[in-house]
């Protein structure tokens, strides 16, 4: 696709937007560093924008209830069945590949093409930091998804995806988001990306008021970006968020670390790797973090080598390849997957 065109060749058309600080702009690319040229699935600067004119309504699933689309919240909810319904149809019963072919083609897409326009009509100033982390990490799993299904040609692998995280994006209410500015502007608190050392949003990005206080390491095992070694799809709820990342992380953690004791030696994720700071100032407190996170017996194992040879740098670490594979499935996925909200 040509970089200047303004609409994509994906199977449901998106558009190419000039972004300062979240907000559209009509500069000119040479009058300003700080612009992007992102692609907004659900919304363009050409259409009328009569969805936040009127009080508009969400139908839910399962009965004629009419739900206020200004209600960040109850919208949060709507998005999570949306997600139960799309993973019992399209995600393997590993949960982590995608028959993004099927779900192209299918309702359930179209839905949610159609609850993502809801998004421009909400306002965050009012949502709780758990319940805004509950709906941006569900929200990142659903860009994602969404912006892969609707390419028209899928890669092999999501390095063949230009920019894809940089430039994929959704208005929610007056501001722009792509899923880096998700994922390290307000999940992770607004720190660096792994490869920069200025933090994510300016200061003056009125999207940083939206921004976790703090960041949470464990958002790293909730977060999937279309590689196979990525962490599983869940659906995550404000009610039990908490539980749900502990899960997550310990899942993650117990599949993706190994521990030869006898050689002082551990094979970690790169995600270690790439956002160690996010773990610990020192690889020591990076094992210690992770200790916290592993059952037994590794947890043990862990703990005994830290102990023998945490403090005289005698630990050996490597960090495994990651599968940037694209997460794609064109198998018939089971309908018995498990669909529960993450507990």
């Amino acid at each position: 696709m040509s970089r200047s065109n303004i609409r994509s060749n994906s199977s449901r058309p998106f558009y190419r937007v000039k972004v300062v600080n979240g907000m559209c702009s009509t500069t000119s690319i040479d009058e300003i560093e700080n612009i992007h040229l992102l692609n907004v699935l659900n919304w363009s600067p050409f259409e009328d924008s009569n969805i936040n004119k009127s009080s508009t309504t969400i139908k839910d699933d399962n009965d004629s209830k009419l739900k206020n689309s200004y209600n960040a919240v109850q919208l949060s909810i709507e998005l999570q069945k949306k997600m139960l319904n799309l993973k019992s149809l399209f995600v393997d019963s590993s949960g982590h590949l995608v028959n993004y072919s099927q779900l192209r083609s299918s309702s359930v897409y179209n839905d949610l093409c159609d609850m993502a326009k809801y998004l421009t009509t909400i306002n965050l100033d009012n949502v709780t930091e758990n319940e805004r982390k509950t709906f941006f990490i569900n929200l990142y799993n659903v860009l994602t998804i969404h912006g892969i299904a609707s390419l028209s040609d899928l890669p092999k692998s999501t390095f063949d995806l230009n920019q894809f995280w940089k430039t994929t994006a959704y208005k929610i209410g007056p501001h722009i988001y792509s899923l880096d500015d998700i994922e390290h502007g307000i999940l992770r608190g607004n720190k660096p990306h792994s490869n920069c050392t200025q933090r994510h949003f300016t200061y003056n990005d009125p999207r940083t008021r939206y921004c976790m206080r703090r960041c949470d390491p464990r958002i790293h095992f909730a977060l999937n970006c279309g590689a196979r070694s990525c962490p599983i799809i869940s659906i995550y709820s404000s009610t039990n968020l908490e539980k749900a990342l502990n899960m997550s992380t310990t899942s993650y953690c117990n599949a993706e670390i190994d521990i030869i004791p006898q050689n002082a030696e551990i094979h970690l994720s790169k995600i270690f790797l790439w956002y160690k700071t996010d773990f610990g100032r020192t690889e020591s407190e990076v094992l210690r973090w992770i200790a916290n996170y592993i059952d037994e017996p590794k947890q043990s194992l862990l703990k005994t080598v830290l102990e023998q040879h945490g403090t005289k740098d005698g630990i050996q670490i490597s960090y495994k390849i990651y599968d940037w594979m694209l997460n794609n499935h064109d198998g018939l996925i089971s309908s018995t997957t498990n669909v529960n909200l993450c507990q």
